[in-house]
């Protein structure tokens, strides 16, 4: 097994997919894995995220994080690490890197657990083991593969709702589906080509793993995950049914979500002030968590940490919650246990204390792993993103048809959700009650927003509310003037450049609008 993942790893380290002298130099034909369990060791080791967080940076493109201006001590190097993404520079792949920030590489990175998956997929069925682990190693790897890919063409592609794109003609990313190394470049897919082979993976790794997979730890993938992302697909796709079907798959398997108001600290004290809590929504033995990766003690090295060091009273984090996020929040900021503060997810999701106008003292990525232990995952799939994605389904169709059905359905999701985010210690839990079709969907989406916050959706959510206008402030040094940078609606920078090693190392990948300096 070590030899043949020694080989692999060579393979990986390639700069580009071919090349002639690589070609001679390593074959694939010439790896001999013995058996299904040496694949999944492989898989283990290099297919899945485990301690890796790939996109550091994709917050900072958001309206979500605001960057502090310099009227106290604010770390300047914190500052300047986030700039690329922050100012949605055309170089912000280079920027990060001369920034010396891991994994800042977000395409490379995909593009190499591509390959393993890719590795596995076509030695799966030549190696000794039972059909079960076979299907079972299979499925996960299709699985990998749909997830890393939906990333790639939501980074580097059009949106696929976008106005007036051709999904079959608007470039993708290169669809790799083979480990087999040849001496062609790959060009990039369509939007519309990379879709349907994700949703193609998904629903033959469904197949495989609707059984197969149920036994597996959360830092792995299960028939959970794969419903979980096909109903964000068709999410994305606008597929409102086929969405709100897999969602549904979720919450008949695993309905459950944490309460927060009966989170206690360590000392068994409900909303303790130092936000040491005994669970969370991320807990890896909690009953929302359906899959997880990047642990915290690898999170804390990368973009965040750096750019949101700790609260201080004297040094603010050079970038914190943005006001427009907090303002969604019917949140009582009071330092008193005592006090009712309704909606609990600023207080549980976010690091910090004291008023939330304080600059700088709420954190981005907050807390929604127990405590920031070495070992607590910070990013994943819940439970909370089916009743979200089902909710959002119905109130589309409660738009389009006048279906009172759907108003229904699409509140008693989002009353369930938020009856287990309200405080109610004091007085019972209000639902909220919409009448009109357009409002009700705005609701959803600021729920939407409210509750996933800095798990990788805002991002690509704003792409398909048809990419609006954001404004970020950056200054520097106090002696600098602040100085605003706009992304305007349907602006080409919403999708992202391909960083310029990958231009340099294959010739027939083209650039996208945004690579060309503003």
């Amino acid at each position: 097994m070590k030899t043949f993942r020694l080989i692999v790893l060579s393979l990986l380290t390639a700069s580009a997919w071919s090349c002639g002298k690589f070609l001679e130099e390593y074959s694939l034909n010439e790896l001999r894995p013995g058996t299904v369990a040496d694949l999944q060791q492989l898989m283990i080791g290099e297919a899945y995220p485990v301690t890796s967080h790939f996109a550091p940076y994709l917050e900072f493109l958001t309206d979500d994080i605001a960057s502090n201006a310099p009227t106290r001590a604010i770390d300047q190097s914190g500052l300047l690490k986030g700039e690329g993404p922050y100012l949605w520079r055309h170089d912000m792949f280079e920027s990060m890197a001369e920034q010396r920030l891991p994994n800042s590489n977000s395409y490379e990175l995909y593009y190499r657990r591509v390959k393993v998956c890719n590795v596995v997929l076509d030695y799966v069925d030549r190696v000794i083991g039972s059909a079960d682990e076979k299907a079972k190693a299979k499925g996960e790897a299709l699985a990998l593969r749909a997830y890393y890919y939906f990333m790639l063409v939501n980074l580097h592609g059009q949106p696929y709702n976008a106005a007036g794109v051709d999904i079959n003609t608007s470039p993708g990313v290169p669809l790799i589906l083979s480990s087999t190394v040849t001496d062609d470049y790959p060009e990039r897919a369509s939007v519309g080509a990379v879709y349907a082979c994700i949703e193609q993976d998904l629903l033959e790794a469904e197949r495989l793993l609707v059984e197969l997979g149920k036994s597996n730890s959360k830092w792995r993938v299960t028939d959970l995950f794969v419903y979980t992302l096909l109903s964000r697909l068709y999410l994305y796709e606008e597929k409102w049914e086929a969405s709100i079907t897999y969602a549904t798959k979720v919450i008949q398997r695993s309905p459950l979500l944490v309460d927060l108001c009966k989170i206690t600290n360590s000392a068994g004290t409900n909303f303790a002030i130092t936000n040491s809590f005994t669970s969370n929504v991320y807990d890896i033995n909690g009953v929302e968590t359906i899959w997880v990766f990047s642990n915290f003690l690898e999170y804390a090295f990368s973009i965040n940490a750096n750019a949101m060091p700790a609260y201080s009273s004297t040094a603010p984090a050079p970038y914190a919650v943005s006001p427009g996020l907090l303002a969604c929040y019917d949140y009582v900021d009071a330092m008193a246990a005592s006090t009712k503060r309704k909606d609990l997810r600023p207080h549980f999701y976010y690091f910090g204390e004291g008023p939330m106008t304080a600059t700088g003292r709420y954190r981005t990525h907050g807390l929604k792993s127990i405590k920031q232990g070495n070992s607590d995952p910070s990013k994943g799939m819940r439970v909370a993103e089916s009743y979200l994605n089902r909710a959002e389904g119905h109130a589309r169709l409660f738009l389009a048809t006048g279906d009172e059905a759907r108003r229904a359905a699409a509140l008693a999701d989002l009353n369930y959700l938020r009856f287990h985010r309200y405080d109610r210690r004091h007085e019972e839990y209000t639902p909220v009650d919409i009448a009109a079709a357009d409002e009700l969907l705005q609701f959803c989406l600021d729920e939407r927003r409210r509750e996933l916050s800095y798990e990788e959706h805002r991002w690509f959510d704003l792409r398909r509310y048809g990419m609006p206008k954001i404004t970020h402030v950056f200054q520097v040094t106090k002696e600098q003037a602040a100085e605003e940078y706009t992304l305007e609606q349907g602006d080409p920078r919403y999708v992202l450049p391909i960083p310029a090693v990958a231009l340099e190392n294959n010739p027939r990948l083209t650039p996208n609008p945004s690579n060309t300096p503003r």
